[in-house]
């Protein structure tokens, strides 16, 4: 089978493997069954985005965030600060023009638009059932479960959408960014943060990489090709900066640690050494994370001409 970019519609793609899974597979927090997939990580040498193939279908995703418990709210203080809220608000303050209609194009429940305040007219798109009901109750107006949903002309153009830890959901993420271009007044923007393919340690490691075992993600961009699927859906990146995910505790020492593990395990089971379930099991999933601090990106797209 001919495998061709979602986002340049390239052919010229090479596998780079499967990527490592940790088990049990959730999504969301619910179980999600995966085995009848013969997943692999690949990457487009024409505009570099990365991506799964096959993807999960749909049904099965949004099966497990209906049913999702949503019990890592985000509306606290403590995640406002580790979350890095007040660096996002200035960038989307910057960039917005006068009005302050703003919708989060998947809200959870609200946290980021609490943090705006009530200064901001705020709408969100949600599809697990609890956080949108806890986003309501925050002052969030949800518009509906998915941009699928959303019917052409149904609501007043916006003058920014927020998008944070979306983007690699996205099997086909141009046709959406269409959708949400559409959604935008003339020069409003879109404001993203997901996964940089191009950190240092996920180019390295490709479907090894903590962000890849992840089941639900499957699309990476990077700065190449986020302005590529922003051209062809009408945006034009006008700011791009590395980003720190989640804030926290730094200690090297315990990272070099429990990487040292990982790789020595990894290396036992390779020469077929037995070892017990549970070390196979780290052996055989995804390298730690928090190596590279910035494998982040914030993007702000401008609504500019038709798309292509």
């Amino acid at each position: 089978m001919t495998l061709r970019c979602p986002v340049c519609e390239s052919t010229q793609c090479i596998l780079l493997g499967p990527p490592a899974r940790r088990l049990p597979t959730l999504v969301a927090g619910v179980p999600i069954d995966i085995s009848d997939l013969q997943q692999k990580f690949v990457r487009c040498l024409t505009c570099d985005y990365a991506f799964i193939e096959p993807c999960i279908p749909e049904a099965r995703l949004l099966d497990c965030y209906h049913r999702s418990s949503g019990h890592h709210w985000s509306t606290d203080d403590s995640v406002a600060s580790s979350r890095f809220y007040d660096r996002k608000r200035a960038i989307l303050l910057k960039h917005l023009n006068s009005g302050k209609r703003v919708l989060d194009f998947g809200c959870y429940d609200g946290g980021f638009l609490a943090y705006l305040g009530e200064g901001f007219d705020r709408y969100g798109i949600e599809p697990s059932d609890s956080a949108a009901q806890r986003a309501g109750q925050c002052g969030v107006k949800i518009i509906g479960p998915t941009i699928e949903a959303i019917r052409p002309g149904s609501v007043e153009p916006f003058d920014g959408i927020v998008s944070f830890d979306v983007m690699e959901h996205l099997p086909q993420p141009v046709p959406v960014l269409r959708s949400l271009r559409s959604l935008l007044k003339p020069g409003g923007i879109l404001m993203i943060e997901t996964g940089n393919y191009n950190a240092p340690r996920f180019r390295k490691l490709g479907p090894l990489y903590y962000y890849a075992s992840i089941v639900e993600h499957v699309g990476f961009f990077d700065q190449q090709s986020i302005e590529e699927a922003g051209r062809r859906a009408g945006l034009r990146v006008v700011h791009f900066e590395k980003s720190v995910h989640s804030g926290g505790p730094n200690r090297p020492w315990l990272e070099r640690f429990i990487n040292g593990v990982y790789w020595t395990l990894r290396g036992l089971r390779k020469m077929h050494v037995p070892l017990p379930a549970r070390w196979s099991r780290i052996a055989s999933g995804a390298a730690p994370r928090r190596v590279d601090l910035q494998d982040h990106f914030i993007a702000v797209l401008q609504r500019t001409a038709e798309p292509v």
